[in-house]
């Protein structure tokens, strides 16, 4: 679970306190998760779809490397170099 250790104040009218603390209750949220989620959905989600695909791209640009003929002699060399 993410510690949450940033603080923000939003101010709102009478009537969308009154109306999101209905929606709260009917979904059994606390008021802070209900505006996370929110703004998760509505402003982050978008931006972590994008630095998803451009890691995609990154990991797709890396050039191919051959696989070893033989596994087990090569990674008995890969071991006895990992340490060196």
């Amino acid at each position: 679970m993410p510690k949450y250790n940033k603080k923000i104040q939003v101010l709102l009218t009478d009537d969308q306190f009154r109306d999101l603390v209905e929606i709260a209750e009917q979904h059994k949220k606390k008021l802070g998760v209900m505006v996370r989620e929110a703004i998760e959905e509505y402003h982050l989600k978008e931006a972590k779809q994008r630095r998803i695909s451009k890691a995609v791209d990154r990991l797709l640009a890396l050039p191919e490397v051959p696989a070893p003929e033989n596994y087990q002699e090569w990674e008995t060399e890969y071991q006895k170099g990992k340490y060196y």
